[in-house]
């Protein structure tokens, strides 16, 4: 493919390295010479410095030819003009990020907009790492929640706790019940994609994948199920103020605090129902005269990484039993736990999931990075004439790192075994490590004659 990608940010340059990871041609626009001399210095990778919306800039770039646009610097009126030139130059499709509090309420329940103001794709990073946090919290225990097959099918990954039954057994003496499996685990940083023989044990995080119900009810056999009752947000901005929202109402008690006066004073006067203090987060008198130790959850949501990590570890100190922070790099996700950090949720990550999805192609409905991209979850369709469909998955001989791990039928979810079967048009869900998504990627491509 010849993808075009405006913006070499964070989030910019990580897209641009997995795309020539993967054999694309890329052309990097930024306005930014250093930016230039940074991805030429890294990346094999044409480049242009120049403004990202200018027609002149991508016509040079090639997007009357190009297959797709990716649009992600730092101004989202930039970002939305560039996937629109591009559009009308003759890109076949375009994506576009927007970070700003006009656009939080965009894209519905999964944040991604689509065909909005003809871009067809616009989503929102820190909205779409509210949404997180806010699944999360509803959770019992679950350090990790995604959504597939539209709510149908849901992925928690937690920790094993010590004493739990699935602790020091072999998965195929645990006897899941149908309708559930373990997808992935994760020890000492490390991610594999498990077999019967293997053994899980405590401190393991492991992804279970399955039909929400069976999975809430099989949750006591590897983590310590924890009902949450108070919340605490650090940071009032994009993602504290989304997700004070998604959780107000529920049930749960909210605590937002913010050091801009006239940003607390108007989340204040939004949400009725949450407690917002004006104040600085990684203060510990502050912490203790609003009895901040005994949250269930604290979330670092600003967007300074430092004052994030700061105030988790400080509000841990304080007493709250589970902290999350949000973060830039996923891939430091190891160390932030060994620092006593509970959840780790990257904007910049889910952005990038977002991006690849539409760079996979139409087949694929999700995709979500899985310990820092060690492996992938993604969600697609089974195309008529693909290797994966009509044949038993017994048969289809999938490699160490690869496993199927449901099938979305017309009228069901099906949490197959080696007899089932997919037919086309059937939505997959499958996990494949780095070393193998490419062989789990032939399995839904139809060959060409």
């Amino acid at each position: 493919m010849h993808i075009v990608v405006v913006g070499l940010g964070q989030v910019g340059l990580s897209v641009v390295r997995i795309l020539e990871a993967r054999g694309h041609d890329v052309v990097a626009i930024d306005r930014d010479s250093k930016a230039i001399t940074h991805a030429e210095d890294h990346f094999d990778v044409a480049t242009l410095q120049g403004y990202g919306a200018s027609a002149r800039v991508l016509k040079a770039a090639g997007c009357a030819r190009a297959d797709l646009i990716i649009a992600v610097t730092d101004q989202d009126e930039t970002n939305l003009v560039a996937a629109l030139t591009a559009r009308h130059l003759g890109t076949s499709k375009a994506v576009a990020r927007v970070q700003g509090a006009d656009w939080v309420d965009i894209g519905g329940e999964d944040g991604v907009a689509m065909g909005l103001l003809g871009v067809d794709a616009v989503f929102n990073p820190r909205v779409l790492a509210a949404r997180e946090l806010a699944r999360i919290a509803r959770s019992h225990g679950a350090v990790e929640v995604l959504e597939l097959a539209e709510g149908r099918v849901e992925v928690l990954q937690v920790e094993v706790a010590p004493g739990a039954r699935a602790a020091g057994r072999p998965l195929v003496d645990l006897r899941l019940p149908q309708g559930m499996r373990v997808a992935a685990v994760v020890r000492a940083g490390q991610l594999m994609v498990p077999g019967g023989a293997d053994v899980i044990r405590s401190g393991d995080r492991v992804f279970l994948v399955g039909l929400p119900r069976v999975i809430r009810d099989t949750l006591p056999r590897f983590a310590k199920v924890e009902q949450t009752g108070k919340v605490a947000i650090l940071g009032g901005g994009v993602v504290g103020s989304t997700l004070a929202r998604a959780l107000e109402g529920t049930g749960v008690a909210v605590t937002v605090i913010e050091r801009n006066v006239a940003v607390a004073e108007a989340l204040a006067l939004e949400l009725p129902k949450t407690t917002v203090i004006v104040g600085d987060g990684t203060d510990c008198e502050l912490l203790d005269e609003h009895d901040i130790g005994t949250s269930d959850l604290m979330f670092g949501a600003t967007s300074d990484e430092q004052v994030n990590l700061m105030g988790a570890l400080v509000a841990r100190r304080a007493g709250v039993r589970r902290t999350g922070i949000i973060v830039s790099r996923q891939e430091y996700e190891s160390l932030y736990q060994q620092l006593g950090i509970d959840i780790v949720v990257s904007p910049r990550q889910m952005a990038a999931d977002v991006i690849l999805r539409h760079v996979r192609g139409t087949e694929v409905r999700s995709l979500s990075a899985l310990a820092g991209g060690q492996a992938e979850l993604v969600e697609l369709t089974a195309p008529q004439g693909a290797r994966a469909v009509g044949r038993p998955l017994m048969e289809l001989d999938l490699p160490r790192g690869v496993q199927i791990c449901a099938v979305i039928k017309a009228n069901r979810i099906v949490i197959p075994g080696g007899r089932d079967t997919i037919e086309p048009g059937d939505g997959v869900i499958l996990v494949a490590t780095a070393a193998t998504h490419l062989a789990a990627t032939r399995l839904f491509r139809v060959a060409r004659s």
